[in-house]
């Protein structure tokens, strides 16, 4: 017989008795919460995930027109899916909305933005598509800010790096706001990201371009960031990273103004 299986138990007279059940081990109650705890947990970051891959579609379809006013300043966006307010709560609450809510409460003029931004672009993707666009409306905007290059790090090389934004900076407004490249916190994608944004700075301050620290800023934001400041997929910033894109921005253009 198998140990622990059953026992017979004798009775009064000697008989055999009733058959104890089997002894099976008792999950531990502290073990059955946790493993409910991380169910439930991957399956909030789960939906979170999902609605962050929605609002491409969103951001894209509502900054597919012109936003604000008209007869006022022209505000032109140009960069990547952060631009297109990824990661946000909603697509006016990405850094590009809240500049142009900050340049309209500074001057008290009317602000319309036309954001050519594109999620997933890279830098080639602002000369090749994003410029024309600019110069096709035909008009001068009155502010410009670029925030590209994020994508191409995981891809980095030095010499084609440094060319493709050396084109991007030639064919840049005069006074384009230029972020360098956003903080990739650790390892070889952060090294190469350091790499990116001093060559964008070098690049944007030496063609007479306003360079935008964005690197540095987040990097005093620190590791805890991660928690704070970044959406479910840790790579594009939430309502509070999108401000600290804005606020790193508008330090240089409001000591313009």
């Amino acid at each position: 017989m198998a140990p622990g299986l059953h026992q017979e138990v004798a009775g009064p007279a000697g008989h055999a008795g009733a058959v104890t059940p089997p002894r099976w081990p008792r999950r531990h109650p502290v073990v059955a919460a946790l493993v409910a705890v991380v169910l439930v947990l991957s399956a909030v970051w789960g939906l979170a995930l999902l609605r962050l891959a929605r609002s491409v579609e969103t951001a894209a379809s509502y900054w597919s027109e012109p936003r604000g006013e008209t007869g006022g300043l022209l505000y032109v966006a140009l960069g990547d899916s952060a631009a297109q307010g990824i990661g946000a709560s909603r697509p006016d609450r990405g850094y590009v909305g809240l500049l142009a809510d900050r340049l309209r409460a500074r001057t008290g003029r009317p602000v319309e933005v036309v954001n050519l931004s594109r999620s997933g672009a890279r830098i080639s993707d602002v000369v090749q598509v994003q410029l024309p666009a600019l110069a096709a409306l035909g008009r001068t905007p009155d502010l410009v800010t670029v925030a590209i290059g994020g994508n191409d790090v995981p891809t980095y090389e030095a010499d084609r790096f440094t060319g493709s934004v050396g084109e991007l900076v030639d064919a840049l407004p005069a006074g384009s706001y230029v972020a360098d490249v956003p903080y990739w916190m650790h390892g070889r994608f952060e090294r190469n990201a350091q790499a990116a944004a001093d060559v964008m700075t070098a690049a944007a301050r030496e063609r007479g371009m306003r360079p935008v620290p964005l690197h540095e800023a987040q990097r005093r934001a620190g590791w805890s960031a991660m928690l704070t400041h970044f959406a479910a997929d840790w790579f594009h910033p939430d309502d509070r990273g999108h401000r600290l894109w804005a606020d790193a921005f508008w330090r240089e253009i409001e000591a313009d103004l």
